[in-house]
């Protein structure tokens, strides 16, 4: 055997009323980390514990700083959100502890890995994207200085994760195409990845196949829990993937544009996603069953798949970038331990061959 698989959580799906009497029977000193919106919308009854209901967008030092002296110690971390409100869980969880330290010190220096007083977690996502319920790491950006930090701790795995169809149900179009490719792209990456195995490529192509087939029908129908339930599904195949891989090039890509013209993260990585595909394609193990997947003969069925469901809007020039502004992009596009987890490390004259191509 020359691989191992890990991902030490308990996993539970529940119905919207299954969660709430979950809820009903915490007793612990709970900081809840959730919107408003999603207290309201779903008449969730948190009010007796410590919470942070404020809507939550690519997390930064700065809001790491001042929930760190807002709240007391909790025994339990509970988030409910996105990807985003699951990462600032996970860095309080990591950082509480040394919470009168320089916050942007302790992400340079990794300090937290010494922590062995961490606050558990349990994750419960409201989209079907992110896989922050599958992993051991959370992102955390630094707009200062135009920088992006990755907390990564074995001991960050949520507790628990719990799966919801129901609080998927609000997103709107835009969130659902962007939360879906997310996943996509988890899964597709994890697929290539030089840290892919023959347990994550089964969990790959079954997202894949999920994320194909529902995709397309979750955006004609944002109101079907059936659909939604399947897309919640892929992303989670999708997460438990890249749990063990990483992504690598197309992620490495989008940071920077993401930091610089606030494109949305989903969009973000699903921008170059066919690109490196299709540079990938000679280092892709078990290409049959990968096409398999996709119900697709060929590369330009996938690419098909692509515009159709994007309606053709994948292209730079459609979320304000330049072309002027490429080579800046190059300069920030090579993520340590993202790019070098590509089959390819493309150099910057290959990185902006990809982002012309987008344009």
């Amino acid at each position: 055997m020359d691989w191992i698989y890990n991902v030490p959580i308990k996993f539970y799906e529940y119905n919207l009323d299954e969660l709430k009497e979950r809820l009903s029977k915490l007793k612990k000193n709970i900081l809840f980390i959730c919107s408003k919106r999603v207290i309201k919308t779903y008449n969730l009854e948190i009010n007796q514990y410590q919470v942070l209901n404020e809507s939550i967008i690519n997390p930064d030092v700065h809001l790491v700083e001042e929930v760190l002296e807002k709240i007391d110690k909790p025994e339990l971390i509970i988030t409910i959100g996105g990807g985003s409100t699951i990462d600032l869980g996970k860095a309080i969880s990591a950082l509480y502890n040394y919470r009168n330290d320089d916050v942007l010190d302790l992400l340079k220096n990794k300090n937290y890995l010494n922590n062995n007083k961490n606050i558990p977690l349990i994750a419960i996502p409201t989209t079907a994207g992110t896989g922050s319920e599958c992993t051991k790491w959370a992102t955390i950006w630094d707009f200062d200085n135009s920088k992006k930090y990755s907390i990564d701790a074995d001991y960050l795995y949520p507790k628990e994760t719990w799966l919801v169809p129901e609080l998927t149900s609000t997103m709107d179009k835009s969130m659902t195409l962007s939360t879906g490719l997310d996943a996509l792209a988890h899964a597709m990456e994890s697929y290539w990845s030089i840290h892919s195995n023959i347990y994550t490529r089964v969990l790959a192509r079954n997202a894949i196949e999920i994320i194909r087939e529902y995709l397309p029908l979750v955006l004609n129908n944002l109101d079907n829990i059936k659909y939604r339930e399947q897309m919640l599904m892929g992303s989670f195949f999708a997460g438990l993937a890249f749990s063990n891989t990483r992504t690598t090039a197309c992620h490495s890509i989008s940071y920077p544009l993401t930091m610089k013209f606030g494109i949305n993260h989903g969009f973000a990585v699903a921008l170059t996603l066919f690109e490196v595909l299709n540079r990938n394609w000679d280092y892709l193990k078990e290409k049959e069953l990968f096409l398999n997947a996709w119900n697709a003969k060929n590369l330009d069925e996938i690419e098909e798949w692509f515009n159709y469901v994007s309606n053709n809007k994948l292209h730079l020039s459609n979320f304000g970038v330049k072309r002027n502004e490429i080579p800046n992009i190059v300069k920030l596009a090579t993520t340590s331990g993202r790019m070098d987890n590509n089959p390819i490390i493309f150099n910057k004259k290959e990185i902006e061959s990809i982002l012309n191509n987008i344009f």
